[in-house]
């Protein structure tokens, strides 16, 4: 048994996606999320800003003694080497190149993720190691993380860019898209309107929150509690955090407290 809460961070909201998932999945848990609004997004930074947010993020989660940290953000994922840390980290990326792997029919996986997450070509040696059979097909989507975090993932503009970002990738003839990013599965609607309509969509959440799962079980820490409670940090705006925070977990969500990261 083990009462401390799970971490889960990401650059915005984004990551909420995967609270949803872990919420599900492990409901008797308490979280504490962090959300970088203030620097999102992490996509057109470089490698090493990314890594020096990644420790001030994980160093305000050591903080509040978490039990292990889920890295919600492809991103990060994509920048960082695990070894370089001593907490217990879930990644992400990994999870999602686990699961196109496994479902992808004629070995064409398409990938939609922030510009660092493809220029670093993270999924491709992810699902290399896996099957060296699979041809990987990235593309950079730099306007969704704005369009989410602004609140338009079902705008007209979110439509039009679906079908800008996909339109390639159609042509290369996936049977499997990953959603390299956690703001991408609150663009759903979008996406699934540009994508080919066979194309198996992947969100590595729900591998992930299993992962997890499944890790906490076997080393007895799992939580004895009733149910669960989810603390919520951000490092600016609050208001844009909630709204989404509200639409994507269904419930009540009035207390979002600010932090100062950098000064982690």
């Amino acid at each position: 048994m083990d009462i401390r809460p799970i971490g889960v961070f990401d650059s915005g909201v984004g990551g909420l996606t995967v609270l949803k998932r872990l919420k599900e999945i492990l409901p008797n848990e308490d979280y504490i999320y962090f959300g970088d609004t203030k620097r999102v997004p992490y996509g057109d930074k470089s490698q090493d800003e990314i890594k020096k947010y990644a420790r001030q993020i994980i160093n305000f989660m050591k903080e509040k003694n978490v039990k292990v940290i889920v890295i919600a953000c492809n991103t990060t994922c994509a920048s960082i080497d695990k070894n370089d840390y001593d907490e217990i980290l879930f990644d992400v990326l990994e999870a999602g190149s686990k699961s196109a792997s496994a479902v992808t029919r004629n070995k064409k996986i398409g990938v939609i993720a922030t510009t660092r997450t493809i220029e670093s070509k993270s999924y491709e040696k992810n699902i290399k190691s896996i099957n060296k059979n699979i041809v990987v097909y990235g593309r950079a989507c730099p306007e969704f993380v704005p369009l989410v975090e602004s609140g338009l993932a079902e705008s007209a503009d979110a439509f039009d860019k679906a079908k800008e970002y996909l339109k390639d990738l159609n042509m290369k003839g996936i049977d499997t898209l990953i959603l390299g990013c956690t703001h991408y599965p609150i663009l759903l609607k979008a996406i699934e309107s540009a994508v080919n309509k066979d194309t198996e969509i992947i969100d590595p959440a729900i591998r992930l929150s299993i992962e997890v799962k499944n890790y906490l079980e076997n080393n007895d820490m799992l939580s004895t509690s009733t149910i669960g409670h989810t603390e919520y940090f951000v490092s600016s705006n609050k208001e844009n955090f909630i709204k989404t925070a509200k639409m994507l977990l269904n419930e009540d969500i009035n207390i979002v407290n600010r932090i100062d990261i950098e000064k982690y």
